[in-house]
């Protein structure tokens, strides 16, 4: 996959929230075709509008990427309607904090449903697709949280770092083939899902640091869609940290304390924001 964006056709998942529409706005300047799908089918309809006004060519699909039958009805229609697939990003994907024991199976399942498989048969859909044409690149959306532990919000962590590992073990096998593949790990990002996970105490390691805006975590999307590279971490500081820290299990733990202390007070800081 070449560096020019222009005319190629992207498959945006999740592009109904915010690092998904700042994606497309994105790549919508860069000249990019884009297929927008989503569950949310207004908020879909909204962003192409906007898109469209601005001169992008975009397709919207209401798409439920846990849904293998979902997908082929999405990349039939592409193909027949675009005739190609040239990028998918797989964004999709839901976060709902609680403890282990007491986190209800149905948000448990949700979130390994729509992260991980979601984006296990949004590869698959993509690689039937591109390596007959000899051409493609996948780009998946994980998270530091699949690197670093994060207490409360254990299914989230878990299924991002599959989505890491899945991704990363698929750059190896496909590393004799044209089609290229990379996971973006970003840190936390001010999205209505942060705005979520403030309402939960557990949630305390995702508020350790500041939170970036979603146009960053777009700009690593768009960097791994340009480069030959397996993983891009946003920002690259800190995930070079966060895996170093990994490296050594006993290190993060032993920083852990002070960790959640500072994710509490963050906690409560954003809460009395939120309310003035």
């Amino acid at each position: 996959m070449g560096k020019d964006i222009k005319d190629k056709v992207v498959v945006i998942t999740g592009a109904a929230g915010g690092i998904g529409s700042a994606t497309a706005r994105l790549l919508a300047k860069e000249g990019a075709i884009l297929v927008l799908t989503d569950i949310k089918k207004d908020a879909l309809e909204i962003l192409a509008k906007e898109l469209a006004a601005e001169g992008t060519k975009t397709l919207t699909h209401v798409h439920d990427v846990r849904d293998p039958d979902s997908w082929k009805a999405l990349t039939d229609r592409v193909l027949g309607e675009l005739g190609r697939i040239d990028i998918l990003v797989n964004n999709a994907g839901v976060v709902h904090p609680g403890a282990a024991e007491d986190l209800p199976f149905d948000k448990l399942q949700q979130q390994i449903q729509v992260n991980l498989m979601g984006t296990i048969n949004g590869c698959r859909a993509a690689l039937r697709v591109m390596k007959p044409r000899g051409e493609g690149k996948i780009v998946n959306v994980a998270s530091l949280g699949g690197i670093v532990p994060m207490s409360g919000e254990a299914i989230y962590s878990a299924t991002k770092a599959g989505i890491r590992y899945y991704t990363l073990s698929l750059a190896a096998e496909l590393h004799d083939s044209p089609i290229d593949i990379a996971v973006v790990c970003p840190d936390s990002v001010d999205t209505p899902q942060l705005a979520y996970e403030l309402q939960h105490d557990e949630a305390v390691i995702s508020f350790v640091g500041t939170a970036m805006k979603p146009e960053k975590v777009a700009k690593g999307i768009r960097r791994a869609i340009r480069k030959k590279k397996a993983e891009i971490l946003v920002p690259g500081g800190m995930g070079t940290l966060y895996r170093f820290a990994m490296a050594f299990p006993r290190l993060y733990f032993f920083l852990y304390p002070s960790l959640k202390k500072k994710g509490s007070k963050n906690i409560q800081k954003r809460r009395k924001a939120a309310k003035k």
